[in-house]
């Protein structure tokens, strides 16, 4: 007897509607996690699946075992890119703002911080990088000044394109990675890139284990009762990804195995 295929199911989620009752993948320690918990009525709550990584959240969408991903639309886009049989809803869940973070003692380094974000705007840098990632019409990158200054921590979670991810030849690269980049510059230090969970950032920050985080936090209200933000460098909206019901092209599949990240 030949084995039966198990098929994927088709998508159900056509609008923030349709969320109603159906299981979600979000982020563990994310505001998509919370904004999620906090959806609808006790008869249309959703069935949250919490995942540590968008990869893995985005698999399990394909595979059939949920039904939608909340994520923001930066990263969403770069998987949809590379998925076919993704699609975002054009409904926007949520709408929130980006900001580094630092220890609620360590005001200098939030002075310093805000004030080399503030020039980074005012010569282009921030345009340039943002195109560099998100737009794709050039290759910039900051240059890492040789200087002998102390060591300026930097925690990130490298999985979260295009703000920081992982690539073959270069290592943790992405928007919050050339901020880190040009933030160190501007305090004569050399930058350490520290890769760790999503969920432990604030708390290395607060235990000094690290100087400033850079990984798309959102700002809000009970981040901010623990540890300070700097200004706002990026706006972003929480969107819905769902199965399209294309199948991923044999050409992107060829592309993705020879150039990789």
């Amino acid at each position: 007897m030949g084995c039966v295929k198990n098929e994927v199911p088709e998508n159900r989620v056509f609008s923030l509607d349709d969320l109603a009752n159906k299981k979600v993948g979000v982020l563990v320690g994310t505001t998509g996690e919370i904004y999620a918990a906090d959806y609808g009525t006790d008869s249309t709550r959703l069935q949250l699946e919490k995942f540590e990584t968008l990869a893995q959240a985005v698999d399990a969408l394909l595979e059939g075992s949920i039904d939608a991903v909340l994520t923001d639309d930066a990263p969403a886009k770069v998987f949809a890119r590379k998925k076919p049989s993704l699609r975002i809803l054009n409904e926007i869940f949520k709408e929130e703002s980006y900001a580094g973070i630092v220890a609620k003692e360590n005001m200098g380094l939030l002075d310093s911080v805000n004030i080399a974000l503030i020039q980074m705007r005012a010569m282009g840098v921030y345009d340039s990088i943002f195109d560099a990632y998100i737009g794709g019409q050039s290759k910039y990158h900051v240059k890492t000044d040789s200087v002998t200054g102390p060591v300026l921590r930097v925690a990130t979670n490298a999985e979260f394109p295009p703000f920081e991810f992982r690539c073959q030849k270069r290592g943790i690269v992405g928007i919050d990675i050339e901020i880190a980049r040009y933030v160190a510059n501007y305090l004569e230090r050399p930058v350490e890139i520290i890769d760790m969970d999503f969920d432990d950032i604030i708390d290395s920050i607060r235990a000094g284990k690290a100087d400033l985080g850079l990984a798309a936090f959102s700002v809000t209200e009970e981040r901010g009762q623990v540890i300070n933000f700097t200004d706002n460098y990026a706006t972003s909206k929480i969107v819905v990804m769902v199965r399209s019901g294309e199948n991923e092209s044999t050409f992107q599949r060829i592309k993705d195995s020879l150039f990789g990240g």
